[in-house]
């Protein structure tokens, strides 16, 4: 049994706007309208330092016009729940991790308390000491978009499966590893960088040994995600160029361009899809058999 807190979780998350005032995720998590708007100029101040806890004196002046972000949803995670490994920042992570995956990449995490961000002003008129965490905020490098617009009926997919990806999570690192990408890889600031990461999570799934990478990853990915035959042979070369892509970007000598990118993207995309709908990350054992037995 985890430890059960009387306080809640509250992420205010941004990308994403509500039909309905609430929609239930279960195990009592939900997701609900909010608002709040997060500003963030750089500001200088400028004479002797704050004595601790209190706020540098006036002047204060913007280093540049900043940018801003509307959060209009709320994932409220009550007290009563626990995982029994993960702290419910993680859980809250792989929620948001899996609405990226089967809702819209664009869906970010943007700030986190044990309070919701409705109840911000009175909590501070009433002279309490507030703390939040910042997350999400840096600029993305790589912004991964629809083709088409979203469908709130995609939610349903978070709904069935979050519970099924959190015990994925706290179960196997290489799960892990592969929802970290999805989840970070779209602001590290060099795309090659970002391509290692891919195919290090790719690679951690799909070959623990070193022998023979480039085939064995390209040819296990291909067997776990097409029947035998024709489809599966055209797809393992395409993986095995994708490959490619990635050793020469891991050398130095980065050869890929936006497309190579996302095809990435989207290939881990569709491996964790599967895994999660499979619940079960698959073993060696598991993918021998896949690409000797048919």
């Amino acid at each position: 049994m985890g430890i059960v807190t009387e306080s809640g979780f509250y992420a205010g998350l941004s990308g994403l706007a509500l039909d309905a005032d609430e929609y239930d995720l279960g195990q009592g998590l939900l997701l609900r309208k909010t608002y709040a708007h997060l500003m963030r100029p750089m500001m200088l101040a400028f004479k002797e330092p704050a004595s601790p806890g209190m706020h540098h004196p006036a002047p204060w002046i913007p280093s540049s016009a900043g940018d801003a972000i509307d959060m209009r949803t709320e994932l409220v995670i009550p007290g009563g729940y626990a995982h029994h490994k993960l702290d419910r920042l993680v859980v809250a992570k792989t929620i948001v991790t899996l609405m990226r995956i089967f809702v819209d990449p664009e869906i970010s995490l943007i700030f986190a308390s044990d309070h919701p961000l409705a109840s911000f002003p009175d909590l501070d008129q009433q002279g309490l000491k507030l703390k939040g965490t910042t997350l999400d905020i840096l600029p993305r490098q790589f912004a991964l978009r629809l083709v088409e617009p979203m469908s709130m009926d995609d939610l349903e997919q978070v709904k069935v499966h979050w519970a099924t990806a959190v015990s994925l999570r706290s179960s196997s690192t290489e799960f892990a590893f592969a929802m970290d990408v999805m989840e970070l890889g779209q602001f590290i600031p060099s795309t090659a960088m970002t391509l290692v990461s891919i195919w290090g999570a790719l690679e951690a799934i799909f070959s623990p040994s070193a022998g023979e990478l480039r085939f064995r990853v390209s040819a296990l990915i291909a067997t776990y995600m097409e029947p035998p035959g024709e489809g599966r042979l055209n797809a393992q070369k395409s993986i095995a160029k994708l490959y490619d892509m990635r050793s020469a970007a891991a050398h130095g000598k980065p050869k890929h361009g936006t497309d190579d990118l996302l095809a990435s993207f989207e290939l881990l995309r569709m491996v964790l899809i599967k895994i999660i709908g499979d619940k079960k990350v698959p073993s060696k054992d598991d993918l021998d058999r896949m690409l000797f037995c048919g």
